[in-house]
């Protein structure tokens, strides 16, 4: 482990020139390389390796994108040879403990523009290179946050200062590090997204898996794309020596290795899926937590030098099919789209190289207990399900979604993070559209700062007057997937499910019991089909006949006086522009 790494070119005491009045360059070694990767250097050390490397090349700045919880600088290195290339997003430590990627990707960078690696690359290509996702939490630094991982001997926390996980961020977009992430990539011709992590989880063989998005199929030809990206890499890294994986290791029944493995696609609160969410591929580089941090390293150093190489050939490519891909989802108008997938039930026999293991019954916690014998490697022959069937299809709609005014700021706020394109309606018109109701909401634990909800409803034609202050998001327009995503209550990120319109689920005004008593037997008297649908209901509901609240409930809901926005999304589907 204290050997020098083999594969990654070890740069000491630096004073080579880099051109007329920048020699001698500044040193670009990192704490990680001096210690044979044993430790990592602190986020001071990444802020100034970034000004290092623009002070030490030609066509290199490093910029401030923006600024985190604690107000820490959130840096980017930017590499341009020449304007208007296709550009690769490359960030590491979303997730601070999980930190090789920094760390390696300065050495890779480095070795680039020394033209030591991927010769011609950067003549395809540029880069954009975010050391560091979350610098609060790379400074929660102690050596214990992930001791399900080798090395390095300290490290930083999982979340930013707020205690928000930023990979899982990505769509309600509440941290400002993960909304300088989205500026960012708002604002640059991006053809592929790359995320740079260590797994968590069992152990076995295999050293790193490269998830390459969009899995699922798609019209567009993005899903081919992507196929052949991973076949590549999978090929290439196994040349280079390593035991790659296509899928993220995690087993299906996390306590049982024998059942098996499942590939498929997430929601787009995680930045790979987000990114195909929004028309371009993405790669998910996950090293394995129990190979050493030399060796984690290294394999992310072959994953980018892979990357850049094959980016000689197919960034072109990659562009010209990003720029179709956002002219057909432009035009998704009144077309179904398959926005979630589901793994089917079939699956085929998969070796996987892992290392013999027994379960036992612990006398501690009386669980049970897998313990695996890294000196036995052992082949497991375990099912893996790889074949997805659509789970939700929507139908896009018309024209677009209208947001009603009193909910209109909020969710213009979280649209400009996006760069999606809406405009104000003015006035107060009177208008048809589909609303959606929800017959049943419930509420669960708190998550990600926010407390999800899942509705139950159905969209239905409506006449509505907008209040004051609404919006119309048009639906033609290269980021219509991720429209959906936001405004379709069925979909597990939408902003609905997120919570941002829990309010409309509370009762803001009230009949007291003895006012509905008396109207009560008013509506009965007045509607004589009332009391034939109330002695159904009772007979349907044995939880409304044995309840007063229910009963009292059944008429108030009947009655004038009901608020009828409790309940209503305040988002409505139009099939024609107001």
């Amino acid at each position: 482990m204290r050997h020098a790494l083999v594969g990654l070119v070890v740069v000491s005491a630096v004073v080579s020139a880099c051109g007329g009045a920048r020699s001698p360059r500044p040193s670009l070694v990192s704490t990680a390389e001096q210690s044979q990767y044993q430790r990592t250097g602190r986020y001071d050390e990444a802020v100034r390796l970034c000004h290092d490397f623009a002070r030490a090349y030609d066509h290199v700045r490093c910029d401030e994108i923006g600024r985190t919880v604690e107000d820490r600088p959130l840096l980017a290195l930017r590499i341009a040879r020449r304007p208007n290339l296709p550009m690769i997003y490359i960030q590491a430590a979303i997730h601070a403990g999980e930190i090789e990627g920094k760390d390696a990707g300065f050495v890779f960078l480095r070795d680039l523009l020394d033209g030591k690696v991927a010769p011609g690359a950067l003549d395809a290509v540029s880069i954009v290179f975010v050391p560091v996702v979350n610098p609060d939490g790379h400074e929660r630094f102690g050596p214990n946050h992930r001791p399900n991982q080798r090395g390095p001997l300290e490290m930083g926390f999982r979340t930013n200062a707020a205690r928000l996980n930023l990979n899982r961020d990505f769509v309600k977009a509440d941290a400002p590090e993960t909304q300088a992430v989205l500026g960012l990539l708002r604002t640059t011709d991006l053809v592929l997204f790359v995320d740079l992590h260590t797994t968590d989880g069992a152990k076995f063989e295999h050293d790193i898996s490269t998830v390459v998005s969009p899995y699922a199929p798609r019209a567009d030809g993005l899903d081919e794309a992507a196929h052949a990206l991973s076949t590549h890499l999978q090929q290439r890294l196994t040349a280079l020596g390593h035991l790659p994986l296509p899928f993220y290791p995690s087993f299906n029944d996390e306590n049982d290795p024998a059942s098996g493995f499942s590939a498929g696609e997430a929601p787009p609160r995680f930045g790979n899926y987000y990114m195909a969410s929004r028309g371009r591929l993405a790669l998910l580089v996950e090293t394995h937590s129990w190979r050493t941090y030399p060796e984690r390293a290294k394999s992310t150093y072959h994953t980018l030098q892979i990357v850049l190489e094959h980016a000689i050939e197919h960034a072109r490519g990659w562009r010209e099919l990003s720029e179709a891909v956002s002219r057909a989802d432009a035009a998704l108008a009144g077309k179904p789209v398959t926005l979630l997938w589901k793994m089917t039930t079939r699956s085929r026999e998969l070796e996987f190289r892992g290392y013999a293991y027994e379960k036992r019954t612990s006398e501690l916690t009386t669980g049970t207990w897998l313990v695996y014998d890294e000196q036995t490697p052992q082949i497991w022959k375990v099912p893996y399900f790889e074949e997805v069937e659509p789970s939700v299809t929507v139908t896009a709609p018309g024209a677009g979604y209208i947001i009603d005014g009193g909910f209109a700021p909020l969710v213009a706020r979280v649209l400009a993070h996006h760069g999606i394109t809406f405009t104000a309606i003015r006035g107060e018109p009177r208008v048809a559209v589909e609303a959606y109701r929800a017959t049943k909401a419930t509420f669960g634990a708190p998550y990600e700062g926010r407390q999800r909800a899942t509705i139950t409803g159905a969209w239905a034609a409506e006449t509505r007057t907008l209040e004051r202050g609404a919006i119309f998001v048009p639906i033609a327009q290269p980021t219509a997937r991720l429209v959906m995503h936001l405004f379709e209550p069925a979909l597990p990120d939408s902003l609905a499910q997120w919570g941002h319109f829990n309010v409309v689920f509370e009762r803001k005004e009230y009949m007291e019991p003895y006012v509905v008593e008396e109207v009560a037997r008013a509506m009965l008297a007045a509607d004589p089909a009332l009391r034939a649908a109330f002695d159904a209901a009772l007979a349907a509901d044995p939880e409304l006949a044995k309840s007063a609240e229910l009963r009292r409930d059944f008429f108030y809901r009947r009655h004038p006086a009901w608020d009828e926005r409790v309940e209503l999304l305040p988002v409505y589907r139009t099939a024609t522009a107001p």
